[in-house]
């Protein structure tokens, strides 16, 4: 997953927003603000990639008894165990230093939300296909997957396709980091995740801060449930 990258942003470059501030994710914030949590009766959360926890946090804050971060960078982990710390919220939020490429250490069906914002798009092949079958493992009947990422048909990743080809099909190599992303359609994204139901698929333009400048993409916001 491209361990030795994250490393180096969390450590030493912070270029990418979500790398530098504690803000939770929008989309995770759109889902929040659109439905009722109380009436769901929800407890446990699996946030994919916490990085400083900042998405950990904010579900703690907001009704979750049980949050669960997975990272692979362990300094960005101790980061967020001293914001954690620091809020009184250690009996809720607990970090786990894996890649969510492998195979989690949890039970079927343990989490009522699963939040994704901005990693699926980073791992390779092989990791992506457990990452696929994982979320719908780990995803309890009645759940939601919240997630984040690239749109492969925007003019922006196309542009990139061109200009910095990656590995693999829908993928490319960004310059400043070296960091390899791949980029998904919304029919992809309903094919890899064939047991869960899809909620919405939303396709947003943002302006992202990002290497000393700003950057147009194209991002999918997506919910979905098990039904």
């Amino acid at each position: 997953m491209q361990k030795a990258l994250w490393q180096k942003e969390y450590e030493e470059r912070e270029d990418i927003p979500s790398s530098r501030t504690m803000f939770p994710s929008r989309a995770l914030k759109e889902f929040w603000e659109s439905t009722e949590i109380a009436d769901l009766n929800m407890e446990s959360a699996l946030d994919i990639g916490s990085g400083l926890g900042r998405n950990s946090i904010y579900m703690a804050q907001n009704g979750f008894s049980s949050v669960v971060g997975v990272e692979i960078v362990d300094s960005a982990i101790k980061r967020a165990q001293m914001s954690v710390e620091k809020l009184g919220l250690q009996d809720k939020i607990t970090f786990i230093n894996e890649s969510v490429g492998n195979k989690l250490p949890f039970q079927d069906q343990s989490f009522d939300l699963i939040v994704d914002m901005m990693v699926m798009h980073l791992l390779n092949p092989e990791e992506r296909a457990n990452y696929f079958a994982e979320i719908q493992r780990l995803l309890k009947p009645g759940g939601f997957f919240v997630f984040y990422t690239i749109a492969a048909e925007s003019k922006a990743a196309k542009a990139l396709f061109e200009s910095n080809p990656g590995p693999e099909e829908n993928s490319y190599i960004i310059p400043q980091s070296k960091m390899i992303e791949r980029a998904f359609t919304d029919e992809e994204l309903v094919a890899a995740f064939d047991r869960l139901k899809i909620i919405r698929l939303d396709h947003k333009i943002e302006f992202t801060p990002a290497f000393g400048d700003v950057y147009e993409r194209e991002y999918i916001s997506g919910v979905m449930k098990k039904i």
